[in-house]
């Protein structure tokens, strides 16, 4: 068990309970190894680590450990997109077709960037085998994506596209700046701001990197293999159907090297949360995202039931998630990401709020997570604002 002394880091003294309930997480929320930032008008004002980055609890959370964050990539992706849509390269409510004409293939030459962002696109799916080898050439897994046909006519749906938005998104920027989702980051974003963020890890990477670890009683059952969902996250098979089949691939060197946009960034919470700081901006800042851009983004577009699903889904703006059930986040005006088990990065611009939680040892599936949002929800109280339900 991780005692207060093992808690490094900084805090303000304003944010202070912030501090006593990522303390408490691991006293009594069972946390093995995490990191939580949190950043306000452009200024870091809690930067905190912790426990064990390993199962056999002999390596130490560093300063600088990242961690597989799974689907807090797609946020990574979407604000990537959205600062071409920003300085005018891309427009949300042109056909994707128009940046991309392969992708109009059977009948998807309609679906607006916007709505593909927003998984209405159709192809939460690929079909035939996939290799690890053949998702190195990022390209070729665009290329087999557009000329998929849809599962349902695109923009009258939508389904979660766990791995194949990805694609989506990085063929995207490659198509308008001549740069995959990772390769832009790392040149735009990565290297300038120095943020410990990678979606492709390069060869030189210096950062250690945490084992995500999935407790027996948090593992999700496998899924029926001929299923959408089941093929949608083990990409036809290449990985188990399950929580810790995913874990257990994004712990997997040869998978972290290569890119998927939407699920294998590795990250620490510090970085996040000052991309997610740099996307609103700041007193003397110019942000990521221009403030009309943003608020445009952030219109919902996808809600409720997934095709396919017989349960609600998240809620979804222009490649962001916003505000929902199981993330609340700060309430309205939120937009960001969670990733498969606990991780969450989002922003709430008029708070001036950027906010980061990343672990190694996953929870409840499924929940308002309690140990992300025993913080989340301390500094909630610490601004003033009251979490709605929704």
């Amino acid at each position: 068990m991780t005692n207060r002394s093992q808690i490094q880091g900084t805090v303000d003294p304003q944010f202070a309970a912030c501090r006593d309930a990522f303390e408490a997480n691991f006293q009594e929320g069972g946390e093995r190894g995490a990191a939580c930032a949190i950043y306000r008008d452009g200024q870091p004002v809690l930067d905190l680590w912790g426990g064990s980055a390993d199962a056999s609890d002999q390596t130490p959370w560093y300063r600088n450990t990242a961690v597989p964050v799974f689907s807090v990539t797609k946020g990574i992706s979407a604000l990537c997109v959205l600062s071409q849509v920003s300085n005018g390269r891309i427009d949300l409510d042109l056909p994707l077709a128009h940046y991309w004409p392969e992708f109009a293939a059977h009948g998807k030459g309609d679906i607006s960037v916007r709505k593909a962002l927003a998984h209405q696109a159709g192809v939460p799916l690929i079909s035939g085998p996939i290799t690890i080898a053949g998702l190195a050439d990022i390209a070729a897994m665009a290329a087999r994506l557009a000329a998929e046909a849809p599962l349902f006519e695109p923009g009258t749906a939508h389904a979660y596209h766990a791995i194949t938005v990805g694609w989506i998104t990085s063929e995207l920027m490659r198509r308008v700046t001549g740069q995959t989702i990772g390769e832009w980051s790392r040149a735009n974003l990565a290297g300038p701001l120095e943020l410990n963020i990678q979606i492709g890890r390069s060869g030189d990477a210096q950062s250690p990197i945490a084992a995500v670890e999935v407790p027996a009683e948090y593992d999700t059952p496998e899924l029926d293999p001929s299923s959408i969902a089941a093929r949608a996250i083990s990409l036809n098979g290449l990985f188990p159907a399950r929580m810790s089949g995913l874990a257990d691939a994004m712990n997997d060197p040869a998978v972290q090297r290569v890119e998927l946009a939407g699920a294998n960034g590795v990250a620490d919470a510090r970085s996040l949360a000052r991309l997610y700081s740099k996307a609103i901006g700041s007193v003397g800042q110019a942000p990521l995202v221009s403030e009309d851009c943003l608020r445009d983004a952030c219109r919902t577009v996808s809600s409720g039931t997934p095709f396919g699903q017989d349960f609600a889904g998240p809620t979804l703006g222009a490649g962001l998630m916003l505000p929902w059930a199981i993330q609340p986040m700060l309430g309205e005006g939120s937009f960001g990401h969670d990733g498969a088990g606990g991780s969450l990065a989002f922003a709430h611009p008029s708070s001036g709020v950027s906010f980061a939680y990343v672990r190694n040892r996953t929870g409840q599936p499924g929940v308002r997570d309690p140990q992300v949002y025993r913080v989340v929800d301390a500094l909630a109280r610490i601004l003033g604002l009251s979490i709605p339900t929704y």
